[in-house]
C-alpha cells in the first residue's frame, strides 16, 4: 500500500483550493473549507512559496496565491515542495541494497516508480480542479 502523509495531503488541499478560488485567499479560509490544522499549514506554506507554487502576502489583507498558472503546477511538483518520499519501496528510494543485480523485482519496482512519477507529473492543478 502506498501512503503519503497528512502534510502532503494538507499541501494538495489547500493549493487545489487556492486555485479553484483563482485570487488571494486568507489561510483562515483554506483552514476552515478543508478541516485542517493552521499550525500544519502555516509550517508548509513556506516550502510552497520557495517552489515557487505559492506567492505568500504577510501584510494587511495578506494570505496566499498561486506563484503561477494552474496548468503549470503538478502534483508531484507539490510532493517535491513538501519534501515528501517518493520512493515506493526501498529499492527506488537508492538505498544501497548488496542484492540488487541478482533481484528479480528490481526492474518492475523501477518501471511502477517511474509510472507513478509520470502519472503525478501529468496531473496538472487545472486538471485536478476541472475549472
Amino acid at each position: 500500500m502506498i501512503k503519503l502523509s497528512q502534510t502532503w495531503d494538507d499541501a494538495l488541499k489547500a493549493v487545489c483550493y487556492i486555485a479553484d478560488r483563482g485570487e488571494l485567499v486568507h489561510i483562515k479560509d483554506i483552514v476552515a473549507h478543508e478541516w485542517m490544522s493552521e499550525t500544519c499549514l502555516r509550517r508548509i506554506i513556506p516550502d510552497l512559496h520557495k517552489a515557487g507554487i505559492l506567492i505568500a502576502k504577510q501584510w494587511r489583507g495578506g494570505g496566499v496565491m498561486l506563484g503561477m498558472n494552474a496548468n503549470q503546477i503538478s502534483v508531484y511538483d507539490i510532493l517535491l515542495a513538501v519534501w515528501e518520499e517518493l520512493g515506493l519501496t526501498d529499492c527506488t528510494k537508492d538505498i544501497y541494497c548488496e542484492r540488487k543485480d541478482d533481484c528479480y523485482t528490481t526492474d518492475v519496482l523501477w518501471n511502477l516508480q517511474r509510472g507513478f512519477n509520470s502519472l503525478l507529473k501529468m496531473q496538472t492543478l487545472d486538471k485536478v480542479v476541472k475549472k
